[in-house]
């Protein structure tokens, strides 16, 4: 391991970080907060901290990044992120320790929308807007980001951009890397400059507007509301998040083709049309049971809370406009298992990703169809392609190590003494990067009661969820680390 290169990237992310404290500061700064000084202090102390990596691997080589120093790059860039990103929340006195601290950066981070803070609406500005900053620039990477501004580490830029990039198929449009970063993160400010406008001609605020889609386009699901989108009463805010969270859950690169080639071809993409049908069959069934249920007075009711409700699980964005964990059994249980399936792969949604949950499932059908046809050569095909077996293998494997890893974790905190309900759906929220979850980390709760331990628990499984675990895992073994 080469740890100078690893040591030179990770000063330029520091760098990013702490630069982009300035857009909190200035609203600080605007309202005469005291959490300017804490933003002040946080950018003195990132830039030392960028300084001293930069010193270090100062004379380290482009062509020293190989696949292990890549995989450690990534992995350490989230880390360290998560540490420089919760100063401003220690500093300022926002949250009451390092640990509550580093859990609510990761969070932001790695968009997964779990909090500790109890009363949302009483933090400053600055803060508020630093929460969801840290969500937008996680959500198409803060390592893609870095690399789109800062192409400064040659050939390696591909290894770096395979690793953090989530799910299993990397489709370049471009033939460079730095190209194709700058190209996705330009279709990224796009839909969050339209769903700006979009909030604002509702009558959100400036500040509200820029808060929520920040959280939205990332699928993070931090708000400036303690009650969270349901905090508006608003049919149209309702509809209008759901179909950006919807478009955020989809693969990012199928709306740059879409907008490249001016056609909606793109999105016959056999992926994206499984997950619309998923959303539409989930939203349909858990609109009939909370109508049939009693819990609206209006079919469209129904369909508009369903609807928002599902989208936002299954993009493991985490707003909330209505308390689920009331809902019938059945919705909660499909909501479950939305969170551990998630959106699209080269999305900014985290968990499983359809297109696994689709090869799992095209596995399953072609060993039956083996055990009828013992001689017969059954392919695997999504659409009109075949699936080669390596994918194939990557992906039941991956579904196989998130299971290992999800009943881990639980087996851990129910140590903790939670209770199996609220252990279950913690886990899933911050595995899947959702936010919140079931029993005493519901809709209407959060994670302020959760024990020391659990919470660096959850903090491990949320940088495991962004990084589609082996990124994280590789670490743990011993010839990642040997010359």
């Amino acid at each position: 391991m080469k740890f100078r290169i690893v040591a030179r990237f990770l000063s330029l992310l520091i760098s990013v970080i702490s630069v982009n404290m300035f857009f909190p500061l200035v609203w600080a700064l605007m309202d005469g907060s005291p959490d300017s000084r804490a933003f002040l202090l946080s950018i003195a102390v990132g830039a030392v901290a960028a300084a001293v990596l930069y010193l270090v691997g100062k004379k380290a080589a482009p062509s020293d990044m190989g696949a292990r120093e890549a995989f450690a790059a990534v992995a350490l860039a989230w880390v360290f992120a998560s540490c420089v990103g919760a100063l401003p929340y220690l500093l300022g006195g926002y949250v009451p320790s390092f640990t509550d601290a580093f859990f609510e950066a990761m969070s932001g981070f790695t968009t997964t929308g779990a909090t500790i803070l109890t009363n949302v609406e009483a933090n400053p500005r600055g803060i508020l807007m630093w929460r969801s900053q840290t969500q937008w620039l996680g959500g198409m990477g803060i390592v893609v980001l870095t690399i789109a501004l800062l192409p400064m580490l040659g050939v390696t830029m591909t290894q770096l951009f395979a690793a953090e990039s989530p799910g299993p198929v990397l489709e370049k449009i471009s033939p460079r890397i730095q190209d194709m970063a700058t190209m996705l993160w330009q279709v990224y400010m796009g839909l969050t400059c339209v769903g700006i406008v979009l909030l604002m001609c509702g009558g959100m605020n400036f500040y509200e507007s820029i808060c929520h889609i920040f959280a939205t386009v990332s699928t993070g699901g931090f708000s400036t509301r303690n009650a969270s989108i349901g905090a508006y009463k608003s049919a149209y805010f309702d509809w209008v998040l759901t179909i950006i969270m919807f478009l955020s859950g989809a693969n990012f690169n199928l709306h740059l083709l879409a907008v490249q080639k001016r056609s909606l071809r793109p999105y016959r993409d056999p992926e994206f049309l499984f997950y619309l049908k998923i959303v539409a069959a989930a939203s349909l069934a858990v609109a009939a049971f909370i109508y049939c249920g009693g819990f609206y007075k209006s079919v469209l009711d129904s369909l508009r809370f369903a609807a928002f409700q599902v989208v936002s699980i299954i993009t493991t964005t985490g707003f909330v406009t209505a308390d689920y964990s009331l809902w019938p059994p059945f919705t909660q249980f499909a909501l479950l298992l939305l969170m551990i399936i998630g959106g699209c792969a080269g999305s900014t949604a985290g968990a499983v990703k359809c297109v696994r949950i689709e090869i799992i499932c095209e596995e399953i059908k072609s060993e039956f169809r083996h055990l009828i046809h013992a001689n017969a050569t059954v392919p695997i095909r999504l659409g009109d392609s075949n699936v080669d077996r390596d994918t194939a293998h990557s992906a039941v494997v991956f579904f196989g190590l998130y299971m290992l890893i999800f009943f881990s974790a639980m087996l851990i905190v129910t140590g903790t003494g939670q209770d199996l309900v609220t252990a279950l759906g913690a886990v899933a929220t911050t595995l899947g990067n959702v936010g919140p979850g079931l029993g005493k980390v519901g809709p209407v709760y959060n994670f302020e009661s959760q024990t020391f331990i659990a919470k660096w628990v959850y903090s491990f499984c949320m940088l495991c969820g962004r990084l589609e675990l082996f990124t994280v895992l590789v670490l743990f073994s011993r010839d990642t680390w040997r010359r």
